[in-house]
C-alpha cells in the first residue's frame, strides 16, 4: 500500500467520523431544544392561568390541504395553546431566547398572522417565558375588493338604466 493510498483512506475515514460527530451534536441540540420548549410550555400554562387565562386547548392541530396544480398536499398548522380571558379567545405562541424579545420580527409576524388567519381568534399572544412577558398582537386586514372594482359607478349606472327604461315605457309621462 502506498502512502497516498493511506492518505486518501485517512481523508475518507476522517470525513465519515466528522459527519457522524456533526450529526450527533445536531441531534443533542435538537433534543435540548425540544426539552426546553416542553418545560417552557408547561410553565407557560401555569403562568397564563395565574394571569386569569383559561386554557382551552394545547398543541391543537388544524389540517391544511394545499393544492399545487391540482395535486393535493396535506399539512397542518399547530398552535402552542388556545386560551380565553374576558370572553375573548387568543392563540398563544410560547417563545424563549432572543426570538421572544422580537415578536414583530418578519418571521414571527408571518407565523402569528398564519395563526390569526387559521384559528380566527380575537388576538394572538406571544409569551416570552424568559422574562414572563405577554405581547398581545392584533391584526387589522383590509382585503382589496374583488379585482379592485368600486361598486358605486355600477350601481349609479344601473339606477340610471332603470330610470331611462321607466321613462321610455311610460312614454315620458309620470302622471
Amino acid at each position: 500500500m502506498l502512502p497516498s493510498d493511506l492518505f486518501i483512506a485517512g481523508i475518507i475515514i476522517g470525513a465519515i467520523l466528522l459527519y457522524n460527530i456533526i450529526k450527533l451534536v445536531q441531534s443533542h441540540a435538537a433534543r435540548h431544544r425540544v426539552l426546553k420548549a416542553g418545560r417552557a410550555e408547561a410553565a407557560a400554562r401555569k403562568f397564563l392561568e395565574s394571569q386569569g387565562y383559561i386554557i382551552m386547548a394545547v398543541q391543537e392541530r388544524v389540517p391544511i390541504l394545499t393544492k399545487i396544480n391540482g395535486k393535493p398536499h396535506k399539512s397542518h398548522i399547530q398552535a402552542d395553546m388556545i386560551v380565553k380571558k374576558n370572553k375573548k379567545v387568543y392563540v398563544v405562541d410560547v417563545k424563549t431566547g432572543e426570538v421572544a424579545q422580537r415578536p414583530a420580527s418578519p418571521d414571527n409576524r408571518r407565523q402569528l398572522l398564519e395563526y390569526f388567519l387559521v384559528y380566527r381568534p380575537d388576538g394572538v399572544l406571544v409569551l416570552d417565558m424568559d422574562s414572563q412577558k405577554i405581547y398581545q398582537m392584533e391584526f387589522e386586514i383590509r382585503f382589496p375588493s374583488a379585482k379592485g372594482l368600486n361598486p358605486v359607478p355600477y350601481m349609479i349606472s344601473f339606477c340610471a338604466g332603470v330610470l331611462v327604461t321607466l321613462i321610455l315605457v311610460k312614454g315620458g309621462t309620470f302622471s
